[in-house]
């Protein structure tokens, strides 16, 4: 099974969880188990926009910081939704918790949910579903040593000091080192985050490059000696882009979502929900930004 960001942070931090898990939550108080979540998901699906209805059916991607498990459901993307549907009369707001991305994706285009949070948006899933404006975004980060002894901060810092760049095979980060004119032999390819964290430690490799979030993910949970160097925008391409997903029929209630996330956003709401969760203004999408602009890939 290949390794993703996502994969990775399932296996680090939910090993021998449930593959699927479900909870309902009244806005603002305390969810309770629900083992019935994924019926409720399938066969009670709101046909009217948010404002007709006080119950809504959410997946969302188990994808620690945006969404942790453990009392009660939280995280960004949570916090988010329940900030922006509350304003739409939503008062019931059901989470499944799934682990398999894919499923989730399919779960959508299927209507077994309302909508889905935690996603990336991809060129390739953008015509099975469709994507709010953007709601954060995720550039660069080089995982390097304490002290970063080396004063490595972006892929030009590598070209010019000669450096050894850890990135994970396959990953756009590995297109992104050779785009930015790092030495092909100055690049370890390795097959999992976790091989990339000790290649800096034992000295194969003087860093590594993953996004931000991830980066930060992997150096609080297992990164000892490590540290992560200030983000930057990756060379010629966009950096990942968060957002929340709808089915394509369901353009109604996307709209109105979308009103409301980019009120939150516009009055710096927002970035107080996220900051708990390790968001900060760098994670901001930019103003130009579009779901369209993400979907072409920039």
């Amino acid at each position: 099974m290949a390794w993703t960001r996502r994969r990775f942070l399932y296996s680090t931090t939910v090993l021998g969880a449930a593959a699927v898990s479900g909870c309902s939550s009244k806005l603002g108080g305390t969810p309770r188990a629900d083992p019935d979540a994924r019926a409720a998901a399938e066969q009670d699906v709101p046909s009217s926009a948010p404002e007709e209805s006080t119950s809504l059916a959410m997946g969302v991607l188990k994808y620690e910081p945006f969404v942790i498990e453990g009392g009660e459901l939280t995280g960004a993307v949570p916090e988010v939704a329940r900030a922006v549907l509350g304003q739409l009369g939503v008062t019931d707001l059901r989470f499944q918790v799934l682990e398999d991305i894919q499923a989730l994706y399919a779960g959508i285009a299927a209507g077994a949910f309302d909508m889905a949070g935690g996603l990336t948006i991809d060129k390739n899933t953008c015509q099975s579903v469709a994507f709010t404006t953007p709601d954060y975004v995720s550039g660069t980060a080089l995982i390097v040593p304490g002290g970063n002894p080396k004063g490595l901060n972006t892929y030009a810092d590598i070209q010019a000091k000669g450096a050894k760049v850890a990135v994970m095979s396959n990953l756009p980060e590995q297109t992104d080192a050779t785009t930015a004119g790092v030495n092909p032999a100055n690049i370890v390819a390795l097959p999992d985050p976790l091989q990339m964290m000790d290649a800096v430690r034992g000295g194969q490799a003087d860093c590594a490059a993953f996004d931000d979030i991830s980066s930060r993910t992997l150096v609080e949970s297992g990164g000892e000696g490590l540290t992560v160097a200030k983000p930057f925008t990756p060379p010629g391409r966009l950096p990942l882009v968060g957002a929340f997903a709808f089915p394509r029929d369901k353009t109604e209630l996307l709209e109105s979502f979308n009103n409301r996330l980019r009120d939150l956003h516009a009055s710096g709401d927002w970035l107080t929900i996220v900051s708990p969760f390790g968001l900060s203004e760098e994670h901001i999408p930019p103003p130009d930004l579009t779901a369209e602009k993400a979907c072409a890939g920039g």
